[in-house]
């Protein structure tokens, strides 16, 4: 009996460890809904405030799932941060393009902290540093990444106070970057939002929320199958 007890706490205490751990969409939901209205550093503007499902179909992914899908799946990779005004303006969108064609996976990659950084002192590109002094050099995932999207993505260049341009050498994942594959190949890629909204921080016009809607949807056309013309 005793052996039957020690089961039933084992059980127990992993019910209440699991119920007590969210799932991928509530724990999205609340990275992206902290920061509603707040004033982050450096900036004079508000957060924009989002409100996003509970049910939504966000999947936190490593880079080995990431890549895996771009080389051999099918799937949407949004790529992008909660402190990007452009990804809060985008990420509505995407979220309502999805549901209307039933798009239950979302692979998503916090860019934060991820990406090196480069700047030009004394005519040289050298690595930014962090508030503690750490050169920003990127993580190794980060890199198989750009390997991974070379041909979808732009060079990275730094321009200097005086307008001069310096080559890294590297390309860059700028965000919020949506990449849409289908049985291993890109069909294609969008980055920020529509030509028109000149800043994040802007609120998209209808006007603009169709034309990014409509970009997103032509895309996820192409990875479902027996899709309808109206919203299925």
């Amino acid at each position: 009996m005793k052996y039957v007890r020690l089961l039933l706490v084992i059980l127990m205490v992993f019910m209440v460890c699991a119920c007590g751990k969210d799932s991928d969409a509530v724990k999205f939901k609340k990275e992206y809904e902290s920061l509603n209205g707040k004033k982050l550093k450096g900036s004079s503007n508000k957060v924009k405030s989002l409100s996003i499902s509970k049910s939504n179909p966000i999947k936190y992914a490593s880079y080995d799932e990431v890549i895996d899908v771009i080389k051999k799946g099918t799937g949407i990779i949004y790529l992008g941060y909660p402190e990007c005004p452009w990804c809060r303006s985008a990420l509505p969108v995407l979220l309502e393009a999805a549901s209307d064609y039933k798009i239950d996976t979302i692979y998503y990659i916090n860019m934060h902290d991820e990406r090196d950084y480069y700047e030009v002192k004394d005519g040289k590109l050298v690595y930014k540093k962090d508030d503690n002094g750490n050169e920003i050099k990127g993580t190794k995932g980060y890199f198989k990444l750009l390997k991974a999207l070379d041909s979808e993505l732009e060079e990275y260049i730094v321009t200097d106070d005086d307008g001069k341009e310096y080559d890294t050498g590297e390309k860059r994942i700028y965000v919020p970057l949506i990449v849409f594959v289908n049985d291993g190949k890109i069909v294609g890629t969008h980055l920020s939002t529509v030509d028109t909204q000149e800043s994040g921080y802007d609120e998209l016009t209808d006007e603009e929320y169709d034309e990014l809607n409509g970009i997103y949807a032509n895309y996820i056309k192409e990875l479902v199958n027996n899709y309808c013309d109206e919203a299925c």
